[in-house]
């Protein structure tokens, strides 16, 4: 009797998953940024949202920006969502790799369930277009030969792609700058142009307009080829100093989403990821485009927190 009674509970017990994967979406579904409005993350965030609501028949998916502490308030709220496919959120790597190393967060990268990663968009140094450094290397020179007069703005928290970045060339160059953190692109594009700091990094496709508009100089990029957003702009390697770094933007729920519905998350992004339509509006949106799967950045997230453990063992970043 009771081997019976377990035959017939097993599949008892799966149909309610069941109908629940199928029912859902039965609501709205909160899309977590985790900086303000007008960022890559951002930008990104909202010319995929519309794509995926109309590859998962029509749900209804609302950008929820949770701005704060270089990304961690919007990370925490999205680590601690319930897990029940109606929020999902964006990730920026390495920045929130980098955070769980630096200090005890909220949130582990365990803490979420791989949905794609979407972008990877190669970080930049940039001033403004009347700026005395009118290129990198004339910036450099200047930054050896006053140590820590010229301040540097980031767009993240310590720790970020575009701090590490700036470690490593003064590592490699003897340049020393002045590190401002200051938690979001929108506010350092502001400052940066209303001459409140003179250099500043942040992602090639959150500054490429600015560029084009005469506002700005992009004094290299940081990628290992040039990038089709501007062709004509060296990069920091053609110029001798051998920096690669960028933030990748990609999707994830909270650990524990059922499977099913986590499953449906994931068809819905690669079949937006492959919507001609989509990727017309992405070119569009500036939106550097660079797909991975779910099991593809799963392993991306475990390659980068062991890689951010050994620099943070041989050059802490605070």
């Amino acid at each position: 009797m009771i081997r019976r009674r377990t035959l017939f509970a097993a599949p008892a017990l799966m149909l309610p998953a069941a109908a629940r994967a199928q029912a859902w979406p039965a609501r709205p579904i909160s899309m977590i940024v985790a900086f303000g409005a007008g960022g890559g993350t951002d930008v990104a965030a909202r010319s995929i949202a519309r794509f995926m609501e109309k590859h998962l028949g029509g749900a209804s998916i609302g950008v929820v920006n949770r701005p704060g502490a270089g990304g961690e308030v919007g990370w925490t709220a999205l680590a601690q969502a319930a897990p029940d496919g109606y929020t999902i959120g964006f990730i920026n790597v390495p920045a929130i790799v980098a955070m769980t190393v630096e200090k005890q967060t909220r949130f582990t990268i365990d803490s979420f369930a791989p949905i794609g990663n979407i972008a990877y968009d190669p970080a930049i140094l940039c001033v403004r277009s009347d700026s005395p450094y009118t290129s990198l290397g004339a910036f450099i020179q200047a930054a050896k030969a006053e140590p820590g007069r010229i301040t540097v703005g980031t767009s993240g928290a310590p720790g970020n792609s575009e701090h590490l970045a700036l470690l490593v060339m003064q590592r490699l160059t003897g340049a020393r700058i002045n590190h401002a953190p200051f938690g979001g692109t929108a506010p350092l594009r502001t400052a940066l142009l209303g001459g409140h700091v003179p250099a500043a990094t942040f992602n090639l496709s959150e500054g490429v307009d600015q560029a084009a508009e005469g506002n700005l100089r992009i004094l290299g990029v940081m990628s290992v080829e040039r990038e089709a957003m501007a062709p004509h702009v060296p990069t920091f390697r053609e110029q001798g100093v051998d920096v690669v770094a960028g933030s990748s933007r990609g999707l994830a729920a909270p650990r524990g989403v059922d499977a099913a519905i986590l499953a449906r998350l994931q068809d819905g992004l690669a079949r937006a990821i492959n919507d001609p339509e989509y990727r017309e509006a992405a070119i569009k949106a500036k939106v550097p485009l660079r797909y991975m799967p779910a099991e593809e950045y799963g392993a991306f997230l475990k390659k980068t927190l062991e890689e951010m453990r050994a620099i943070w063992a041989a050059t802490p970043w605070r």
